[in-house]
């Protein structure tokens, strides 16, 4: 599969998607293999324009020096891409059922783990920052994994 974009999938594109895109940009500056990608995320049920969380913008900027202030939700209805990595397996189902352009897999089956990635909207900030680190470590993995298969 010839992957040239990402897109990360969750339900409102404020919280999970925002974090594992921002995340994939840092991960994939430091690696010429994946630096040309095009890289994005999107929503199922996201309401165009909204901000990401303030809990989200806050732990973003906190745990990883990101800032996710200029974010804006978009909706999934009108995307797609090489490869779309979604966030749990409703979001996986939703996005199929829009019958898109591109492979779509649950993040952790990419990044080898199984797991899928709750969603901490509308919990405290604890609740994002585990969020955040379990987002590095399979976004990390998912990164690795690319890599491997675009340099084939």
């Amino acid at each position: 599969m010839l992957v040239r974009s990402i897109l990360f999938v969750c339900a409102g594109n404020i919280c999970r998607s925002p974090l594992a895109e921002a995340i994939f940009r840092q991960v994939a500056a430091s690696r010429p293999g994946l630096s040309a990608l095009e890289i994005g995320s999107a929503g199922t049920i996201a309401l165009e324009g909204n901000h990401a969380t303030g809990e989200a913008v806050r732990v973003a900027r906190e745990e990883h020096g990101l800032d996710l202030a200029a974010h804006r939700a978009r909706n999934m209805e009108r995307l797609d891409a090489d490869l779309i990595l979604t966030m749990d397996v409703v979001v996986t189902r939703d996005v199929r059922r829009l019958a898109v352009e591109g492979h779509v897999e649950l993040l952790g089956d990419y990044a080898g783990t199984g797991e899928s990635v709750e969603d901490p909207y509308g919990c405290p900030v604890e609740t994002y920052r585990a969020c955040a680190r379990h987002l590095e470590q399979l976004v990390r993995a998912a990164a690795d994994r690319l890599e491997r298969e675009l340099s084939r």
